[in-house]
């Protein structure tokens, strides 16, 4: 089972996490996909291995709960 998808999602806000977010590995450009649904980015981040589990999953989590 895909642990992630099975977790309860907590809600959180951007000043909950700014630091992870000021990272800048994960955003959204603004871009729309053919379904209507927004673009996540991941630039190119030298040091994106290196980011722990939890923080990823909470920048990808705060990004696809903005309206």
């Amino acid at each position: 089972t895909d642990e992630i998808m099975h977790q309860d999602i907590i809600p959180l806000y951007a000043a909950d996490i700014q630091d992870q977010l000021k990272k800048q590995f994960a955003y959204l450009s603004g871009g729309r996909g053919g379904d209507g649904c927004p673009v996540i980015t991941f630039p190119d981040y030298p040091s994106f291995s290196e980011i722990p589990e939890k923080e990823f999953q909470n920048v990808l989590t705060y990004l696809t709960s903005i309206p």
